[in-house]
């Protein structure tokens, strides 16, 4: 029996997306905090645990519920996985790679670095390929009982965003801190023990294990420092592979070489915190479009409420201590992506695509010529390709949880989508976009018994039963003038490529030529001269 999923139980937005939810009845705090990625408990993971947002094909409803979770399954595409992993075949294998069979950083990428080997079966003599590959843990490896998000280069070259999305800053990325020194000021709240009323003025007024300073319990649920951070892998001295320290140590918080009340100085919180980032997440509880108005709460850092606004500044600065609010400081809030359809199309081709989320717009109130107005923020949507390349494109329509996109012909390849507003300055967690080739079949020579096939988008080729990739001749017969196509035939493969194919059908080298190749099939007929 696998481990038990230690998410926060109600966590109901996922990275991979989610099923599309009526939020007119908002359920109470902190379950829609939980944006992007849910904050939680990650160590002893397996398989199954990876399966509730990565959801493959061979996960049936039937497996699901045998898995005991109390709460939707993100929408996904079921292939999206094999897509993905097959679009990596022929690209540079990267350094470290965790491949079970990964070959050396420079070589590319072919089918058994993921695939482990195939084996010949002794009843039939035929090869099979071994099916423990469908673990993600045989590649995806989970050290020292962290999080296998932040073992990733992204994670390890500090880019919070690159999951994250505009929810968290990147360290020394050059945006605004209010003290250099990270001294708390009434602007720049406690990390813990705050000296406003209820120790509001801290963190911890929240983002605490009981929430011990609210006594109705209202902000009960909303995740620790120690669930949030410590028990993701960020913050301690642990290993990302054998002998591969993680650069997300204590450093990364801690300003190790200061100490203050016999604590090492948390200060640097705002490395990744930023005012930007933390005044912009929030929620639209009051279900009125206005993000910033009226909220409950516990639904984000600022808001109408004496709790959103204490927590950080004690009350030094109340919700009402401006001539107009603290809603004056309205912006865009950041959007979050829960869900998109397709997750797959095929190269060269533009495509619709619709996109469910929260905040994907919003209306900010602002102050024009002293008076008190509303503007609305729109998102945008950008596609980011693997070598950073970034493509934006306007919706054809958008709502506060949906939108529809064209999205542009793309080549092959694995993409990330996004909701960006303020001109690509504060951006959404990223979808999984993949596009595949088409699979086409060109000329055809025929010498005897051997085909040589042209074409493209073939992929890569495993020489076993149930691989998905094979070449098969389905011959013509012509009797009494009626042309009926016979049994197909496998023919054996000298060569394979993503461009051409070489094979050998021996008497049947004439009739219904069908390649089966890791990114869909071809046929073509092949005359008999």
């Amino acid at each position: 029996m696998f481990k038990k999923l230690l998410f926060i139980i109600s966590a109901l937005i996922m990275a991979g997306g989610i099923v599309t939810t009526s939020w007119a009845d908002v359920p109470a705090p902190p379950v829609n905090q939980n944006l992007g990625i849910p904050d939680g408990v990650y160590e002893g993971m397996a398989k199954e645990n990876c399966w509730y947002c990565h959801v493959p094909h061979r996960v049936t409803p039937e497996i699901r519920a045998s898995l005991g979770w109390t709460f939707p399954s993100p929408v996904t595409d079921p292939t999206l996985i094999d897509q993905r992993h097959h679009n990596r075949n022929e690209t540079p294998i990267q350094s470290p790679t965790q491949a079970p069979n990964p070959g050396q950083p420079g070589d590319t990428y072919q089918c058994l670095n993921c695939h482990l080997t195939s084996v010949v079966d002794p009843e039939t003599g035929m090869r099979i390929v071994e099916k423990n590959f469908e673990d993600c843990t045989n590649c995806h490896l989970i050290m020292d009982d962290t999080s296998v998000h932040h073992v990733t280069k992204p994670a390890q070259d500090k880019n919070c965003q690159h999951c994250h999305g505009s929810l968290v800053d990147n360290p020394d990325d050059g945006h605004y801190i209010v003290e250099a020194d990270r001294v708390a000021t009434t602007m720049t709240p406690r990390t813990q023990m705050g000296r406003g009323p209820g120790g509001s003025g801290a963190c911890t007024f929240c983002h605490a294990p009981s929430n011990w300073n609210i006594p109705d319990g209202s902000l009960s649920g909303i995740p620790s420092n120690r669930d949030s951070h410590h028990f993701t892998g960020i913050g301690q001295p642990i290993e990302i592979a054998p002998g591969v320290p993680s650069a997300l140590d204590c450093e990364l918080c801690h300003d190790m070489s200061v100490t203050r009340a016999g604590d090492y100085e948390i200060r640097r919180c705002q490395n990744c915190h930023g005012i930007l980032s933390l005044h912009n997440i929030q929620y639209d509880s009051g279900n009125d479009g206005i993000i910033f108005g009226d909220e409950i709460p516990g639904y984000g850092h600022i808001g109408n409420s004496p709790q959103d606004c204490n927590g950080c500044h004690g009350e030094y600065l109340t919700y009402k201590g401006t001539s107009m609010g603290v809603a004056d400081y309205s912006g865009p809030a950041i959007p979050t992506l829960t869900g998109m359809s397709p997750q797959s199309i095929v190269a060269g081709s533009a495509v619709g695509a619709t996109l469910s989320g929260l905040a994907l717009t919003n209306r900010v109130i602002t102050s024009e010529g002293g008076e008190r107005t509303t503007a609305t923020v729109k998102s945008a949507v950008t596609v980011t390709s693997a070598d950073g390349t970034v493509v934006t494109v306007m919706p054809d329509s958008l709502s506060e949880n949906s939108l529809s996109v064209t999205l542009p012909a793309l080549s092959p390849g694995n993409y990330m989508v996004r909701a960006t507003k303020a001109v690509g300055s504060i951006k959404s967690n990223p979808m999984a976009l993949s596009v595949l080739p088409h699979v086409v079949i060109g000329e055809v020579s025929v010498s005897g018994d051997t085909l040589i096939i042209a074409g493209s988008g073939f992929g890569g080729h495993l020489d076993a039963v149930d691989s998905g990739t094979s070449v098969t001749m389905r011959a013509v017969k012509v009797r009494r003038g009626v042309s009926r196509a016979g049994a197909a035939v496998a023919c054996s493969v000298d060569s394979w490529t993503d461009g051409e194919i070489v094979a050998n059908c021996g008497t049947a080298a004439c009739g219904s030529l069908k390649v089966d190749g890791i990114f869909g099939s071809a046929v073509k007929d092949v005359s008999c001269n």
